[in-house]
């Protein structure tokens, strides 16, 4: 097997792919009498081209302003700003700004808080008037099951088995579970869910009794 001499000179080499032009730095090798061309590193592209800067410039909101306020809006706006509460100190203070012209951005820096926090409360202003001075009342999360589907439940869990044309005489959380589905009251429900609409109304469900027979004629006498 012929030995390999390297030379030691790289040089830059253009290569074309699929008609873009790409540089590399080869160097020499002789083998015997041939001298083959290895690359050693890629550079990059003849003629580099770079991606333009997608991102859209967030739009100025500096149109946004309060619209015409009344004197007496303007008189309650100004007491507001000495009210006990921060929400509605701060959206009075936001509002006044912007009667006076000041833009979003400028009331924000001056007051210290977010100018979006600005946009929004001159929005809600705009459609609210002076309501939008007071905070809406959270939502709570939505019930999963109606007033009378949970009568319903009750209803049945304080009904012996029997009564319904069952085959035992005492309910347990799966049994009511699986009879409440089965009559359509609900879709579906935990056996959670269940323990917890009863624990609300202090309902237990009756434990199953144990009970022992004989044939002796004195069992009830031994058994008291």
């Amino acid at each position: 097997m012929p030995k390999l001499y390297i030379l030691g000179t790289m040089f830059e080499r253009i290569k074309i792919i699929h008609g873009k032009k790409y540089r590399y730095l080869v160097s020499n090798k002789r083998s015997g009498d041939k001298v083959k061309q290895k690359v050693v590193k890629y550079v990059g592209p003849v003629d580099p081209v770079y991606k333009k800067d997608l991102k859209k410039k967030r739009k100025s909101n500096a149109w946004l302003f309060a619209q015409h306020a009344t004197i007496a809006e303007q008189e309650t706006l100004k007491n507001a700003q000495s009210s006990s509460s921060a929400f509605t100190r701060d959206r009075a203070r936001i509002i006044l700004q912007s009667l006076k012209g000041i833009s979003c951005d400028q009331i924000a820096e001056k007051l210290g808080c977010e100018a979006r926090k600005v946009r929004t409360t001159i929005k809600t202003f705009n459609i609210k008037r002076l309501k939008s001075l007071e905070r809406g009342k959270a939502k709570g999360a939505t019930p999963l099951f109606t007033k009378e589907q949970k009568a319903k439940i009750l209803m049945i869990a304080s009904t012996e088995p029997h009564r319904l044309g069952l085959h035992f005489t005492t309910w347990s959380l799966n049994k009511l579970r699986n009879y409440i589905i089965k009559q359509k009251i609900v879709d579906t429900i935990s056996i959670e869910t269940i323990r917890q609409i009863l624990k609300r109304e202090r309902m237990k469900l009756r434990k199953s009794k144990r009970f022992q027979y004989s044939n002796d004629p004195d069992f009830a006498k031994k058994n008291s």
